[in-house]
């Protein structure tokens, strides 16, 4: 069977420089929230042109307007509020730590004003798993597994929330789940991702893994009711061969820790390897971590990837 090979972004896009200088003038009260706004929507229409020329298959607008990968919902739930700069993993990028003192209450219509404008078919959320690993949990007795499935509930909310106006595929950034290997209770898991796939019945589900190797949690990322499991190419050491079981493969392929290019002759090899080790029935490509690690610049000739490997598989 010949795969499809996809491509996109997998999770927000460097701010330009005139987006960068308009949120700090914004700060310092020199220009104000519409001359804000007329900046941030210059600034995706951009990062659309970038997604347009490269011929991705699924469009994001970038999330340009998100400060940190939970800020919407730590700003916007009841229950829970931001709290101090927190290193994100083993970068130079710092998020505020989310901090429940009670199971968050969605708000109505908080995550459409939060969607990047214009075309954008992709949605991507925090999964429930790394934002409550990744929070100060004040309530159920910090037990990470409740508090994921309460925060799988609110997401849940807020994308039935969205109707007609939810796009066509979902994905749920799950760093952790790289980063170390799943010690919780399955079950809990997998329950908190059935709330999350009733929610998005008719849209592409993902899971989508960095920062680390997932094979020591693969046979629980395939027990999760969505139909994608993204890796990081570059962290992936597979022991195994393990079937994906109908489901597609994400994969991380552009490299956002470094600038250096990468070529597309080696790494679809390494593609071609770990597919025939998953038999996956569709393959996504893009980067991994989010390229929002670089600047723009760097980050738009690094995407020139996507195109050249799309080709190579093709062949």
């Amino acid at each position: 069977m010949t795969l499809a090979h996809r491509t996109t972004l997998t999770g927000p896009f460097p701010r330009p420089e005139a987006l960068v200088k308009a949120t700090r003038d914004l700060d310092r009260g020199r220009i104000d929230a519409a001359a804000a706004e007329k900046a941030f929507a210059e600034a995706e229409h951009e990062v659309a042109a970038v997604e347009a020329r490269l011929g991705l298959d699924c469009r994001t607008g970038g999330y340009l307007r998100w400060a940190d990968l939970f800020r919407p919902f730590s700003t916007g739930w009841s229950g829970v509020s931001p709290g101090p700069l927190t290193r994100f993993f083993e970068t130079n990028t710092f998020y505020r730590q989310p901090l429940f003192e009670a199971a968050p209450q969605p708000r109505v219509g908080l995550l459409s004003s939060w969607l990047p404008r214009g075309p954008s078919s992709r949605a991507i959320l925090p999964g429930p798993y790394t934002f409550a690993g990744l929070s100060d949990l004040r309530y159920a007795d910090g037990e990470r597994t409740r508090a994921a499935l309460d925060i799988a509930r609110a997401l849940a909310s807020e994308l039935r929330a969205l109707g007609d106006a939810r796009p066509p595929f979902v994905q749920f950034q799950e760093p952790l789940l790289g980063y170390a290997p799943f010690d919780g209770e399955l079950s809990s898991l997998v329950e908190a991702y059935r709330v999350l796939a009733e929610a998005c019945q008719g849209a592409t589900t993902a899971v989508w893994t960095f920062f680390g190797d997932a094979a020591p949690s693969l046979e629980a990322l395939v027990a999760l009711p969505v139909d994608v499991i993204g890796f990081d190419l570059f962290e992936l050491e597979l022991r195994r061969p393990l079937p994906l079981r109908g489901k597609g493969l994400g994969l991380g392929v552009v490299e956002s820790r470094t600038t250096l290019p990468e070529d597309a002759k080696e790494i679809s090899r390494l593609v071609r390897s770990v597919e025939e080790a998953l038999s996956p029935s569709s393959v996504w490509l893009g980067p991994s971590p989010p390229l929002d690690l670089l600047p723009f610049d760097a980050a738009s000739s690094k995407l020139e990837l996507l195109p050249k490997l799309k080709e190579a598989l093709s062949r």
